[in-house]
């Protein structure tokens, strides 16, 4: 069976979407050897479901500055590695392959897991002006930088059809060559009921909770503002975010404080193992977002509106294009627009008003939106096209 070679950008150590796609390939037979950044807390070099993870990368491949690195990277890979396919995901590693692919003409797999030609700066990091402007000079030569690797690529994974029918004109990609593969977690044992945030937070059973969970969580950018403003009054709500403890929501934490919202809390990260429960222990999970200007949020379509549908909750989005699909097919929840007044706050309402229908149908989507369903796609793609097609 042919070997794989993949790409990562951070250490896969909270990557289930890379995690899951790996792990997918070894089942079906591959030999996948998957380079990543390095991690003070998992070790250089181990076998994961199959996977032999290697450890490789330092900080300096995402520094522009330092061009001759990804060429040496490259003849090192090169001089180390067998492989027949490169699965490179987002762009620092597609600058990787395409100059392993220089030196070895392999097959390119480009997973693209946002737009990154559309992905805005975040304003609340810059303190100044000087240093938003060399932010923004780096983020146009990375963008260059991705379009002239394009034309390299073979073929195409990304999370939705927005974003696949963008890319397929960006790159000017054949459509058969292109895979939409969403991050839908594995079937989960449904827990009937949890009460670790309430018990976290010491709510009563009669305060609603409506849970935001991701990575990070950002000022400015993710639209929470306005609904930490929609609840403020609502002792009757809770709103509760799960997000890394880091910098970004240290400055969601300062704006909550200085407002004086009292219905807010914070939690960090939780493990993957543990998403389910901490969800469940919810009412309804919050899909906020709302950007028409940046196309890669426009055609979003987060994780944790899928976490949530495992989890057997409702859902509370904005009536962006991918989120209507999903919840407007499945009619598992409510979504807005933030542009009309109090569209969190009636919305969240409009489900609690039909919550057991909404509950019920959550339910039956998580049946169908799962890993095990999803996952077919990427076996079908590498068997009848990646591994068939003559490049």
């Amino acid at each position: 069976m042919a070997k794989v070679l993949m790409l990562l950008d951070n250490p896969l150590t909270n990557d289930r979407r890379v995690s899951r796609e790996a792990t997918c390939l070894a089942e079906m037979g591959f030999n996948v050897t998957l380079l990543c950044t390095k991690s003070k807390e998992a070790p250089n070099d181990e076998m994961q479901h199959g996977v032999h993870v290697k450890r490789i990368f330092d900080l300096s491949i995402f520094d522009p500055k330092k061009i001759g690195n990804h060429k040496k990277l490259a003849q090192s890979i090169v001089a180390n590695y067998e492989f027949d396919i490169i699965h490179a995901h987002d762009q620092t590693m597609l600058s990787i392959a395409v100059e392993i692919k220089k030196l070895r003409p392999v097959k390119l797999v480009y997973d693209s897991h946002e737009l990154f030609h559309s992905w805005p700066l975040n304003l609340s990091n810059f303190k100044s002006k000087l240093v938003y402007f060399k932010s923004l000079v780096v983020r146009r030569i990375l963008i260059r930088r991705e379009k002239r690797n394009g034309k390299r690529v073979d073929f195409l994974i990304t999370v939705n059809n927005s974003l696949a029918h963008n890319l397929r004109e960006y790159f000017k990609l054949k459509e058969s060559n292109i895979l939409v593969l969403r991050n839908t977690p594995e079937e989960s044992i449904k827990i009937s009921h949890s009460n670790i945030l309430r018990e976290k937070f010491g709510l009563p059973e009669t305060q609603k909770i409506l849970v935001f969970i991701g990575a990070n969580v950002y000022l400015n950018s993710l639209n929470m503002e306005q609904v930490f403003e929609e609840f403020a009054t609502e002792k009757a709500i809770a709103v509760v975010v799960i997000a890394t403890f880091n910098e970004n929501s240290k400055l969601v934490k300062e704006f909550v404080s200085t407002k004086g919202y009292t219905n807010v809390f914070f939690h960090d990260k939780v493990k993957p193992s543990e998403i389910n429960k901490y969800l469940s222990s919810a009412d309804v999970g919050l899909v906020p977002t709302w950007n028409k200007k940046d196309l890669s949020y426009w055609f979003a379509l987060d994780n944790k509106l899928f976490e949530y549908i495992q989890s057997g909750i409702p859902v509370l989005a904005t009536a962006q294009p991918e989120y209507k699909l999903i919840v407007e097919q499945h009619e598992c929840g409510v979504c807005v627009n933030p542009e009309t007044e109090n569209a969190y706050l009636n919305g969240f309402k409009k489900v609690m008003m039909r919550y057991d229908d909404y509950k019920a149908n959550t339910l039956e989507a998580s049946k169908i939106l799962t890993w095990e369903n999803e996952k077919q796609k990427l076996v079908s793609f590498y068997q009848e096209t990646v591994i068939k097609n003559k490049i």
